[in-house]
């Protein structure tokens, strides 16, 4: 089925199961990024780090997961010290800082910086820094505290912030870009105390907005097929169309009604219809849990099918 990448947007997400939209993290996500230095790392080295920032995430209750990130954590080498001896075989003295920054992915904004200094001797450089990486930890307090005065920053730093925030994304929505709304507010984390008052209703709101308008655009598209086509075959690209409509919009009735206009002309649409009752109802189950996730999903996936490269800050993910 064509569709613009506004639709397709959320085609893919009312695709997602439940269970997958439920799963993202509720709170702050944070994606490693590819490490940034001043000459060519080996790629065993880049790995490595990022290896290590998963582990060190994953112990302080932190997604890494980089579909759903809005934030990156962005390690960098500082060499401070290099020198090589002429031994047999030559060895190199380096000494450097890992040098680790919380980055918001799409504004570049640094919040806080971590550094851990170490020395290693290696046969050239780079073995010399992979050896002094391997042996740098990020399981002590200096660490937590680290992640806990990053958390504070950003939760401040967006709180302040929300205000102006929401009047972008009522803004968007004001010209029917829902998806363009939502990935505004998906960049309030959910730890903001302001969130469930101020954030949550509006992400709420144009996310029904956003599938209403999904739902009319499929119910024409099916409309026009059948227009075309008043036949079995026609009706089986109605059947195609429609399987796609999100139970709750607000097309949903009218869909059902169309349906049974021309369901007698074909067995496929009969097969739709049980289908699309029984969906419905586990939609509906579902429904309240799930319509955050799903909403913020789309933010994401409407960022992500932005024209120009949304990583313009030398944040790279994996």
């Amino acid at each position: 089925m064509k569709t613009s990448n506004k639709f397709g947007i959320a085609a893919i997400v009312f695709g997602l199961s439940f269970t997958t939209l439920q799963s993202v993290a509720q709170q702050l996500t944070v994606a490693p990024a590819h490490l940034v230095c001043d000459y060519q790392v080996p790629d065993k080295l880049d790995t490595q780090v990022k290896s290590k920032l998963q582990r060190a995430l994953a112990e302080h209750g932190i997604s890494s997961d980089p579909e759903m990130a809005r934030f990156a954590m962005v390690p960098s080498i500082a060499i401070n010290n290099e020198q090589t001896r002429a031994t047999i075989p030559p060895k190199c003295d380096v000494d450097f800082d890992l040098v680790l920054s919380l980055t918001d992915i799409f504004s570049g904004k640094v919040f806080s910086t971590f550094t851990r200094s170490a020395e290693s001797t290696g046969a050239n450089k780079a073995n010399a820094i992979a050896l002094g990486v391997s042996k740098i930890r990020l399981n002590d307090a200096q660490f937590a505290n680290f992640i806990d005065d990053s958390k504070r920053k950003v939760i401040s730093y967006y709180e302040s912030q929300m205000s102006a925030i929401i009047a972008k994304a009522q803004n968007a929505a004001k010209a029917r870009n829902f998806d363009e709304a939502i990935y505004i507010l998906s960049e309030i984390p959910e730890e903001c105390p302001s969130y469930p008052s101020k954030v949550a209703p509006l992400i709420q709101q144009y996310y029904k907005q956003e599938m209403d308008l999904y739902g009319e655009k499929l119910l024409a598209e099916a409309r026009a097929a059948w227009a075309a086509s008043p036949n079995a075959e026609g009706a089986a690209r109605v059947a195609e169309i429609l399987a796609d409509m999100p139970p709750s919009c607000s097309s949903s009735a009218a869909a059902k009604t169309f349906v049974g206009q021309i369901g007698n002309k074909v067995a496929s649409l009969e097969a739709w219809e049980r289908k699309y009752l029984e969906r419905e109802q586990a939609y509906r189950h579902d429904e309240r849990k799930a319509s955050i996730s799903a909403a913020r999903a789309i933010g994401v996936a409407y960022a992500r099918n932005q024209p120009r490269p949304i990583h313009l800050y030398r944040v790279n993910l994996w």
